[in-house]
């Protein structure tokens, strides 16, 4: 393949991830997530996820594993706190600090918004056959992969294979 073959073929797949990014978040601003009370914006949702699936989570360990400004996820606890759905816990290993933790109630939210994004995902690709589904999931994790790899080393750690969860 000669140079501006692969070049126009990495051009035409960034602007495929680019719109994959765009409508991923388009669907999820959709997506109803407030039954029972129970409704969490976007941020507040991601940072519960990671908490449920990863954590808990000192505050500055979390801010850095999801990309945002300690501030913002400060805020954003808080309301998650506030609604019960995490706590703050002493670590053990540095009783001056605190771990955020998810609560009984904020597993529940938590499985239940889960539950809604798999059935989109489902719905999203039911037209698709079982070995297309495993191929992309294949290339997407391998895709993952290389984002992983490609991050300084301190964020590798926050951007595993747990992610997909």
């Amino acid at each position: 393949m000669d140079d501006d073959a692969e070049q126009a073929e990495h051009a035409a797949i960034g602007r495929q991830v680019g719109r994959f990014i765009r409508l991923s978040e388009r669907l999820f601003a959709t997506l109803k997530w407030s039954d029972a009370g129970r409704g969490l914006e976007r941020p507040a949702y991601m940072l519960l996820s990671r908490i449920a699936v990863d954590g808990p989570f000192r505050l500055s360990a979390l801010a850095t594993d999801v990309a945002l400004d300690l501030s913002t996820v400060s805020r954003q606890v808080g309301a998650l706190e506030t609604a019960g759905l995490v706590r703050r816990a002493t670590d053990p290993t540095d009783r001056r600090a605190s771990l955020v933790e998810v609560t009984e109630l904020g597993h529940e939210v938590f499985e239940e918004n889960r539950a809604r994004w798999i059935a989109t995902w489902r719905e999203l690709l039911a037209g698709w056959t079982p070995e297309e589904r495993q191929i992309f999931a294949a290339l997407f994790t391998q895709l993952n992969q290389s984002l992983a790899e490609r991050l300084p080393s301190a964020e590798k750690g926050a951007t595993s294979e747990r992610d997909a969860r």
